[in-house]
């Protein structure tokens, strides 16, 4: 994250946030074979963006994990269990020579698509789920975000709604910390000053009521 204190107007709303999911599974064809041919034909005509089940899975991961785009693009098949329903996370920053890794939870709203995504097109354990640059990845958010709320966005811009989301509906910092892979507090005082200036009003009229109001 940036040096210096988040600006609420680079960071996307949460209601934002599942505004573009809404769109990427309005805009979703489907999987398969049947599905690959509607998707070029669509593309074809011009009429995009057109999203199969792997940009259905990123944008999921993307929105719903707090992940940094590095990490998702480093996920392989192995690193995905279904079963436990988590997905084990290999951060890239290391320190004193050894890779960390984390787990987070396989997002319900992304669950059965990262299923079927796993078993149906991923071949190897080795391989990574999303094979495309960071530049695609960047790309594919921009576009999207574009699209649907007018201005584009960086990807990394995620992780910070996601993490203000998590300090809005829970308590235990500590949980917060490790979910997002920080190793210490420090970053997190930035989206708790976040976010108590974007609950200023609501914190107001729930603990004051109509004093608050009033003034």
């Amino acid at each position: 994250m940036a040096k210096g204190r988040l600006r609420l107007e680079d960071v996307p709303s949460w209601e934002e946030v599942l505004r573009l999911w809404d769109f990427v599974l309005d805009r979703f064809i489907g999987a398969g074979e049947e599905a690959e041919k509607v998707r070029r034909e669509l593309l074809r005509e011009g009429f995009r963006p057109i999203y199969g089940l792997r940009e259905v899975c990123f944008f999921g991961l993307l929105f719903f994990t707090g992940c940094r785009v590095s990490e998702l693009l480093a996920i392989r098949k192995k690193d995905v269990n279904l079963l436990k329903k988590v997905i084990l996370i290999r951060q890239l920053k290391k320190r004193k020579g050894e890779e960390l890794v984390r787990e987070v939870l396989l997002p319900p709203p992304v669950e059965e698509y990262v299923r079927e995504y796993v078993l149906r097109e991923v071949k190897g354990e080795e391989l990574p789920l999303f094979e495309f640059t960071r530049q695609r990845a960047w790309q594919l958010v921009r576009e999207l975000t574009e699209k649907v709320l007018d201005r584009p966005l960086h990807p990394h811009v995620f992780r910070h709604a996601f993490a203000i989301r998590l300090l809005k509906t829970i308590s235990n910092l500590e949980y917060v910390r490790r979910l997002l892979g920080h190793k210490d507090y420090d970053t997190l005082k930035h989206y708790l000053d976040f976010t108590i200036e974007d609950m200023k009003e609501e914190l107001l009229s729930k603990t004051f009521g109509e004093t608050a109001k009033q003034k």
